[in-house]
């Protein structure tokens, strides 16, 4: 250290040069580095969605769910699968190994899936991942025209969508409320019986229609040219004018002539969107969503801001609105930028008590400098690490403010009182005051490190997500060390060398610390029984009033209101209960807009909106609402909930998986697990992943009648779901659009299950078969969703905390459950917010743990020796007092920011401890005794372990006034703001103690009896 601190003031101009790479290598880092609300951390969870149009839940779990299941679990590095069949669709999420990448993971994904053969209807493959935010959605815009809705759909689709794509770094452009036109033809099922038609005379009459043939070639006037054969479908009446060719209806006639027939005359054919099942309204207008998803990694506030450029230089048509429904950049901007002011005004307040204490411009200009050259430096290593400017980087720059200016206040103040003291003047002198308080600096910040390393490594998604908190301190630390040891003593030479010399004397605050310590000497048993009476009676008293939570609830001001409908509902009747939910919102003068989006063919709708900035019961609002939804009884159920953030959101989630080997009992638990969870205070939105069942029809297949008319279940199987679903036959050119043109029966025609079972397919010799005749049709109630978990049925219970006490409701749930009479065969476990509240508060524990065990192997390193470390631990506890009055004062539970502000005094309690400790070692070095150098180190240490105190307090406060924290919270600045200032009392007095009882001999003490009596 000695060589460190010479050469730096031997070689003014490198180091003045260094200073300047620094700052310029931070600014160069906050212009390139990326700007995103939360850490990029990989989720391990991946979603594969496959569509199988047609489909029962039963077909899509058997025909898709299950053999996905079976390749995808052969993957290494698989944790779980969760398989969802439904009608249509078939939902796989897989939750991987935290080790995998989930890059890795969708390719191997892909790979193993596209070994499978699925069946030929099966749609395209979609994969998503899925990130810290719920919703990936990083803008989006609601775009609506009051006259032409055609013409408004036509823009969006050909300009804006395309514009939006071209953007650098969007994933992709999500579309509501627009659906692609077909030309849909809609077989007449009576005329077909009548002429004796089947649906696969009609597609081969189309296809035949719309064809390329080429023939060969031919030579003409020496030149060989191709021959080509081509009939084009131009037009809707070119469509409806194809000619089928029959010979007739064998009913009648016995000897039936060959018919010429329109395709008019036997189908409806339309151009348009078959059924008008996806609505977008804004503000009860109907309109269009468009939403941008951006891609991993990438800076969503440029992507935002390139697109609202590119919206402002496209011409709209005339009478088009463009509204913004939400935009993350401005979300963004406001938690990052608040963290940027609030590190700012931090900085501020560490000078300003820097100023206040050595009331000297010369000391705190040096302090000034300090400040930037270690969060400078800092953003160039976190630029080289890959870290984004963030809510957690930024939390760790405001939290590293007050500590790095820690190790320059005690150089500068040491340097400060002894050219004060003496008239001496030279280098000589920094170099002594420097190395004097070197070895205790730089054990505080190792120790401090040591305390703040074992969250970097963390396990679990929550380990990943404070992570970069916590090696921003590490770094910021590490760079206030070098900062001191190297600028600090240059500036001092430069600065403090001119100050003039004045004759020693203790003032006030001094002369009041020798006294106190004089006296709990004295005292020292009643001391530390009061302290310890003190920290007990905090601990049992105010910590059961604090309640726990996982993260802390942010202030949402968007929420999503999720409407679910009886199955089979229609879409306009969905559309209706959605208007209803909007009319409610709408009359609010808090709401200022309001987004709904129905889907039809799911019977779901969803309404996003978005509350004014002056509301302050937020709380209170929603509660109201849900009172007033309830009063809708056409809805199955609307839910409410709060657009958050990572891990719970506004309101976190309380999820509970049922399985076990008896579906029908899985059931039962389940829903006795509904009904109790429904009563617990503090819960809403109760629900499950068992929707019951809905009626549907069966057509139970004869084996026998199957072969004697020339039919498979297959052939069956797929006629039918070509004459309901419809078929996509072949495409034409409409509108300078590629258009499919769709071939089905006339559904509305079918209504009941005589009609139905008239319908006829053709068999393997194109013979037409009544279903009727191959099996028997009838009505029967099956479920509308088939989970799996890992191959075995399970069910999926969730509920919303809405109480910020979330650990209180959890346990009270918990508590409830336990008390069921479940069925023996039934397993439950909890998943969720709740689950990793749990998890998260047992592997910070463990990192508390080590923290301090890492000190104490650092501090004995330091010392030589077990006792004076020893004496310093035991002062880490007593930080605990201030930290729970703190907590009980603004009404804020212990969640996993007040954990990591207990983590981080244990590192600053522990500071304070090792410079006072420090110099009274040094003290006994010179001959003094334990009681004399107690006093005599707690007297010139008083000012710097305020000083330093102080200054952290200061630079916190910000952060603890802050509508803006987010799920770093308040929380953690209260913490560790009460923590300090009781520690820094407290180890003022129980350090000197403890270290008097613990190098108590009886030798010794009659001696220092002695000295005391004269001391006194």
């Amino acid at each position: 250290m000695k060589k460190i601190i010479r050469f730096s003031m031997k070689n003014a101009v490198a180091l003045f040069l260094v200073m300047l790479l620094i700052i310029g290598g931070g600014i160069y880092s906050l212009r390139e580095i990326n700007i995103e609300k939360y850490p990029n951390v990989d989720i391990p969870y991946l979603t594969v969605v496959i569509p199988y149009p047609g489909a029962s839940p039963e077909q899509s779990i058997k025909d898709i769910g299950e053999p996905v299941e079976r390749e995808i679990m052969n993957i290494d590095g698989v944790k779980n699968v969760y398989t969802d069949g439904v009608a249509n669709v078939v939902y796989s999420t897989m939750e991987f190994d935290l080790s995998i990448s989930m890059d890795d993971a969708e390719q191997l994904v892909r790979s193993a899936i596209d070994k499978l053969k699925l069946p030929e209807t099966a749609g395209d493959i979609e994969f998503f991942k899925q990130g810290p935010e719920p919703d990936p959605t990083v803008f989006s815009l609601g775009i609506f025209a009051k006259d032409n809705q055609s013409k408004l759909e036509k823009f969006v689709s050909e300009k804006m969508i395309p514009m939006l794509e071209s953007i650098e770094g969007v994933s992709k452009v999500d579309v509501g409320g627009i659906e692609e036109k077909t030309v849909t033809i809609r077989l007449i099922p009576e005329e077909l019986k009548k002429r004796g038609i089947t649906l696969d005379d009609v597609r081969t009459a189309i296809n035949a229609n719309n064809l390329t043939i080429p023939t060969g070639n031919v030579a003409i006037s020496n030149q060989v040219l191709p021959v080509r054969v081509s009939k084009e479908l131009k037009s809707l009446d070119d469509v409806k004018n194809i000619r089928l060719f029959t010979m007739g209806s064998p009913i009648q006639s016995v000897n039936p002539e060959l018919e010429n027939i329109k395709l008019s005359e036997i189908a409806e054919v339309e151009y348009g969107s078959e059924v008008k099942s996806n609505f977008t309204r804004i503000n009860g207008e109907p309109g269009v969503r468009v939403g941008i998803i951006a891609e991993g990694g990438a800076n969503v506030v440029e992507i935002v801001e390139n697109a609202k450029e590119e919206i402002r230089n496209i011409q709209l048509p005339e009478g088009v609105e463009v509204k913004t429904l939400r935009d993350q950049s401005i979300e963004i901007k406001d938690s990052v930028y608040s963290m940027l002011r609030e590190a700012l005004l931090g900085a501020i307040m560490a000078v300003v008590v820097t100023f206040l204490f050595l009331r000297n411009i010369r000391s705190t200009l040096i302090a000034i400098i300090s400040i930037p050259l270690s969060i400078f430096a800092s953003f160039t290593v976190i630029n080289m690490l890959g870290y984004t400017l963030n809510i957690m980087t930024l939390a760790g720059i405001a939290v590293a403010v007050g500590r790095v200016v820690d190790d320059s206040i005690v150089v500068i103040e040491n340097v400060f009182r002894r050219v004060s003291a003496t008239k001496e003047r030279n280098e000589r002198l920094v170099e002594q005051a420097t190395r004097e308080v070197a070895s205790a600096i730089t054990s505080s910040t190792i120790t401090t490190v040591a305390v703040f390393l074992p969250m970097a490594f963390v396990p679990g998604i929550i380990g990943k997500f404070f992570a970069p908190l916590a090696w921003t301190i590490v770094i910021s630390l590490l760079f206030s060390l070098i900062v001191a040891v190297t600028i600090v003593p240059l500036m001092s030479r430069i600065f403090l060398l001119k100050i003039s010399p004045k004759e020693h004397s203790e003032n006030t605050l001094q002369k009041g610390y020798r006294k106190s310590l004089q006296w709990v000497l004295k005292n020292r048993v009643l001391t530390l029984m009061m302290s310890i009476v003190l920290l007990v009676s905090s601990v049992g008293l105010i910590a059961p009033k604090l309640g726990t939570t996982f993260l802390p609830q942010e202030k949402a001001s968007n929420f999503d209101v999720n409407i679910s409908m009886e199955k089979g509902t229609s879409p306009e009747d969905t559309s209706a209960v959605a208007s209803k939910v909007e009319e409610i919102l709408m009359d609010k003068e808090e709401v200022k807009l309001v987004s709904t989006s129905v889907y039809g063919g799911d019977e779901y709708a969803s309404i996003t909106f978005s509350l004014n900035d002056s509301v302050e019961d937020v709380d209170g609002l929603i509660e109201g609402l849900r009172d007033q939804f309830t009063k809708i009884t056409e809805a199955k159920e609307i839910s409410v909930r709060g657009v958050g953030s990572f891990a719970g959101g506004a309101q976190s989630q309380y999820v509970m998986v049922v399985n076990g080997s008896d579906f029908e009992e899985i059931k039962t638990a389940s829903h006795k697990i509904v009904n109790v969870l429904k009563e617990i205070d503090g819960m809403a939105d109760v629900s499950s992943s068992l929707e019951g069942d809905e009626p549907e029809i069966e057509i139970d297949l004869n084996e026998d009648k199957l072969a004697e008319n020339g039919l498979m279940p297959a052939m069956v199987g797929k006629s039918l779901r070509e004459l309901i679903n419809g078929d996509i036959i072949t495409t034409m050119n409409l509108d300078d659009k590629n258009t499919d043109v769709k071939l089905s029966l006339k559904m509305k025609e079918i209504n009941s299950l005589e009609t139905l079972g008239e319908q006829e397919i053709n068999n393997v010799m194109g013979m037409p078969v009544a279903l009727k005749e191959l099996g028997t049709l009838k009505r029967v109630n099956n479920r509308t969703v088939i989970t799996h978990l890992n191959r075995n049925e399970y069910v999926m219970v969730f509920a919303q905390i809405t109480d910020s006490k979330t650990g209180e409701v959890t346990k009270k749930a918990d508590e409830a459950i336990a008390k069921l009479d479940l069925p023996e065969s039934v397993d439950y476990y909890k998943e969720g917010a709740s689950a990793a509240m749990e998890e998260g508060f047992k592997n910070m524990a463990i990192a508390i743990a080590v923290s301090i065990l890492l000190v104490y192997l650092v501090m004995v390193i330091a010392f030589g020796e077990g006792k004076a470390p020893f004496v310093i631990l035991f002062a880490i506890p007593f930080s605990v007092i201030g930290a729970l009055i703190g907590l009980f004062i603004v009404k804020e539970p212990i969640g996993m920011p007040a954990m990591i502000g207990l983590l981080m005094l244990n590192g600053i309690v522990v500071t304070n401890a090792i410079v006072l400790i420090d110099k009274v070692k040094q003290n006994e070095k010179t001959g003094m005794s334990k009681h004399d150098a107690l006093i005599e180190a707690g007297v010139i240490r008083i000012r710097p372990i305020l000083m330093t105190a102080i200054a952290t307090v200061g630079a916190l406060i910000p952060m603890a006034l802050s509508s803006h924290a987010g799920i770093v919270s308040a929380s953690l600045a209260v913490v560790v703001i009460g923590g300090l200032t009781t520690s820094t009392m407290l180890t003022l007095f129980i350090v000197p103690v403890l270290y008097s009882l613990m190098s108590f001999k009886k030798k010794a003490n009659k001696n220092e009896e002695k000295t005391y009596t004269k001391a006194v």
